[in-house]
């Protein structure tokens, strides 16, 4: 019964109190022992509290049942059909650290990806890594933070980057990565449109107020800008939310985007040093409903205290071959 009442709570009371959220943020734990005590349960006879149990499980395991899937990794040799292309995108959280971004350099240069949203990039290391030699091969087209704005996030692109230009109330948007730091990924099989995220950590309750604030305004550019723009949208970053957590599904629910959850297994991104499944899958793509997710990598540990992942995506081809 205990178990059945906090996977609900938190599972469905999270919008209402930071502690809540923080709860629903790990309430898939709580299947583990749910299903023991059903097992237990049935081997006893005691139907009521197997139900009980099984209800706890199902409830608290529901909303991450992706992560039960096995991990889809790229086959050596796909290749995508006639009419899509493939599209690859590295997300990172450096956390400020130069030593990380040391770190992340030759897996950039490694992976080739077609995009990388590298986040929480300090004031005086955005040259450090776009004017590094390795990384102005493999990626040469940057955008990095503003004057005067708080961000601290950089876009990095094996094609050229158009800005997307936008008419709408900057003082609403303003603290938006996304409102004015998307851009184009002229990619020649097919442009896409290319942003980054991160509201900040729920360390306390004003952080987790102000982090689902920005979330919201997220999904309300992503639906209102970025989506009408006509070609494919992506968005990767540092969500500082689980599947099961509130900031996810204010995503889900209000920016008619879709996240890489689906596309299973247990290796989450944070805390990086921690076992795979322990780690928490808080840095994630979400990508428009035309994009198809054919796979998820998380990579090693840069010293960062959340690891990169690499996504595969599959577009809608717009060169016409």
């Amino acid at each position: 019964m205990l178990l059945l009442t906090f996977a609900s709570a938190s599972r469905f009371l999270a919008s209402l109190a930071w502690p809540i959220d923080l709860l629903a943020n790990v309430s898939y734990f709580a299947a583990v022992p749910a299903a023991l005590t059903c097992i237990g349960a049935l081997a006893a006879r005691r139907g009521r509290l197997a139900a009980l149990s099984l209800a706890a499980a199902i409830t608290a395991v529901w909303p991450v049942r992706s992560m039960l899937l096995p991990p889809r990794a790229p086959a050596a040799a796909a290749v995508a059909p006639a009419d899509r292309h493939f599209v690859r995108v590295l997300v990172s959280n450096v956390q400020g650290s130069k030593s990380a971004l040391d770190n992340l350099i030759p897996i950039l240069v490694r992976e080739k990806p077609d995009a990388a949203a590298v986040i929480e990039v300090l004031p005086g290391l955005e040259g450090y890594l776009a004017d590094n030699s390795e990384i102005r091969e493999v990626l040469p087209f940057v955008v990095g933070p503003e004057r005067g704005m708080t961000w601290r996030d950089m876009l990095l692109s094996r094609y050229v980057l158009h800005r997307l230009r936008f008419d709408g109330d900057f003082e609403r948007y303003k603290f938006v990565y996304a409102y004015r730091r998307s851009c184009f990924v002229e990619k020649p099989e097919g442009r896409f449109l290319f942003t980054a995220a991160h509201p900040p950590s729920p360390r306390d309750a004003t952080a987790w107020a102000r982090g689902n604030e920005l979330t919201a305004l997220l999904a309300e550019v992503s639906r209102a800008h970025l989506l009408p723009s006509g070609v494919p949208v992506v968005v990767g970053g540092d969500f500082n939310a689980t599947a099961s957590g509130h900031r996810h599904h204010i995503m889900l629910d209000q920016s008619g985007l879709r996240a890489s959850d689906v596309l299973g297994g247990l290796a989450g991104t944070w805390p990086a040093a921690w076992p795979a499944p322990l780690r928490l899958t808080i840095d994630r793509v979400w990508a428009s409903a035309e994009i198809e997710f054919v796979a998820r990598q998380v990579l090693e540990d840069i010293g960062s205290d959340h690891r990169p992942i690499l996504v595969t995506l599959s577009l809608p081809r717009a060169d016409g071959r």
